[in-house]
């Protein structure tokens, strides 16, 4: 690591903490002998394996040219014999020319063949045997493992061969031995002298080194101990170490000021301290007060969000009550004014009958004239019934909030006839199958249509001459899907996603509470424990999804 970006690391990490312990780490005296001693180590190790690596090399390459040389010496001596030999056939003088190897140190035996010339076949002619020498032994069979040179414990055993002759030699390897030892004591000292010149060289730079680093590391430990940040490292003769004793310098400039800045910083947050406990008991009694205040207007907000859920309701009901008046009221009117009529003409029947001017076309139109107010009036009267029993069902549903089995289409017929005045000029769809029954909260299932079909009369279809509104009803996969649509103004988005919170209205000022959808939301959501989904676009109407598990 350079040692500048160590020197930048000793000093974030002693600004930050403010505490030395990279001093103190420096400061150790093992770990500076243990520098001390890698140190020397390390340029010893260096300098011994660069040296005996150099030394293996080079004795592998003279081992291998000695080797070489020694095989040239033999091919010279087996050239200079076969020449020889070629120029006589005699006897005794070959065995001269052989005698005469006996000169030469290196060579220990040498056999010479003569060569047929038909047969190729090679006959021993003579051999030469130093004193003391163990002889060789080559027939035929034993020559051709010989046609290169061959290196064994015995020495080197070469072999040559010419038109009329083939040698062989043997050569001690004596002076290839003598030379590998010489070469080898040669080596052996310069490493040694090497070695000791590496020793001597790695503890003058150790000391070199190592004094500076001892000298500063007593600083550090010092400082580390006594917290005396006014004393300074001196200059160094190295430059790299000079630059860490003045880098060292700088960071201790830097702490010195930091801790005048923490003295003065501390001094000022004792003071601000001292009435500290006084504030905070001031402002958590104040924070207290508007706690409760808070709460008082959160409680006071659920009860009145739960009057306007009440009144909601009631409103609904309300709408409901007046429309089925209305409805009641034609069919009576139609009966009373039927009775009425056939009063008025019984009582004059009854007049001809007492003056005995009574006709038999006088009966007859009475009696034609009293069954048609009869059908008129028996028809209100029934319609009335229709009206009253469908009232009192629906009346029935908003007090039973238990599970009952409802036929959907029947119920939802009984719905939209309560809902009909307020409907009006407006189209109700349904596509349920008759025969369609599901469990559910009849209450609440009708508190949720209703509200519905009010929010898409009121809201939807402002300034709509004919609406339609349609409702599909199935189940699918255990779950009753209501689906539900207008072709209304539709919402924008931003009214989408708070459609279904409290107290969102399009009527604000108007009428409108703001409650109708989040009611719907919460009797989907907690009363049937089902979802429901809106989708809708500006112009394109709104889609009401709602499922409820079965």
């Amino acid at each position: 690591m350079p040692t500048s970006k160590l020197v930048n690391q000793l000093i974030s990490h002693t600004l930050k903490s403010n505490k030395l312990e990279c001093i103190i780490m420096l400061s150790q005296n093992t770990q500076i002998n243990s520098f001390k001693f890698i140190f020397i180590m390390a340029v010893v190790f260096i300098t011994t394996s660069t040296l005996f690596i150099v030394f293996v090399i080079h004795g592998f390459i003279d081992y291998k040219q000695k080797k070489v040389e020694l095989i040239k010496l033999a091919n010279t001596y087996s050239d200079i014999v076969i020449q020889q030999l070629l120029y006589t056939d005699k006897l005794n003088h070959q065995a001269e020319i052989i005698a005469s190897l006996k000169s030469v140190e290196v060579i220990e035996n040498s056999l010479i063949f003569s060569i047929d010339q038909q047969s190729n076949q090679k006959q021993f002619i003579l051999s030469y045997n130093k004193v003391n020498a163990l002889p060789i032994s080559l027939n035929n069979n034993v020559i051709k493992n010989y046609t290169s040179p061959n290196f064994n414990s015995d020495g080197l055993i070469f072999c040559k061969e010419s038109k009329a002759y083939f040698i062989c030699l043997r050569l001690n390897l004596n002076s290839l031995e003598v030379a590998i030892l010489n070469s080898f004591y040669i080596k052996l000292m310069t490493l040694l002298g090497s070695i000791i010149f590496a020793l001597f060289l790695a503890f003058y730079l150790q000391k070199k080194l190592t004094t500076p680093i001892q000298q500063l590391a007593n600083i550090f430990k010092y400082i580390a101990k006594e917290k005396d940040y006014s004393i300074r490292a001196p200059n160094q003769n190295i430059d790299e170490l000079n630059s860490l004793s003045n880098s060292f310098n700088t960071m201790l400039d830097r702490i010195e000021h930091h801790l005048k800045q923490q003295k003065n910083a501390e001094a000022e947050i004792l003071k601000l301290n001292q009435n500290l406990e006084e504030k905070i008991y001031q402002r958590t009694e104040a924070l207290k007060d508007s706690n409760k205040e808070l709460m008082d207007a959160v409680s006071r907000l659920h009860e009145y969000q739960n009057q306007l859920v009440e009144n909601q309701k009631m409103a609904s009901l309300g709408d409901m009550v007046a429309g089925i008046a209305h409805e009641v009221n034609t069919p009576i009117g139609l009966g009373i004014t039927a009775s009425t009529l056939m009063i008025d003409k019984l009582t004059n029947i009854i007049e001809v009958l007492e003056q005995k001017k009574l006709t038999q076309t006088h009966l007859v139109q009475f009696l034609n004239e009293s069954k048609e107010n009869l059908d008129i009036i028996y028809r209100n009267l029934h319609r009335s019934a229709e009206l009253i029993s469908s009232f009192k069902q629906l009346a029935v549903n908003q007090v039973q909030e238990s599970n009952q089995k409802l036929k959907l289409a029947l119920f939802l017929n009984d719905v939209f006839l309560a809902l009909k005045p307020t409907v009006k000029q407006h189209t109700l769809k349904i596509e349920c199958e008759n025969t369609l029954e599901a469990v559910i909260k009849p209450g609440i299932f009708q508190q949720i249509i209703t509200n519905l079909v009010m929010n898409s009369v009121i809201h939807g279809f402002e300034n709509v001459d004919k609406g339609i509104i349609n409702i599909q009803i199935y189940i699918q996969e255990q779950e009753l899907i209501i689906n539900y649509k207008d072709n209304g103004k539709g919402i924008s988005e931003a009214l989408k996603k708070k459609i279904f919170d409290p107290f969102v209205t399009t009527k604000r000022g108007k009428g409108g509470s703001g409650l109708g959808m989040n009611l719907v939301y919460n009797l989907v959501t907690q009363g049937l424990k089902g979802t429901i989904k809106v989708e809708s676009e500006l112009g394109h109407g709104i889609r009401f999804i709602i499922k409820i598990p079965q």
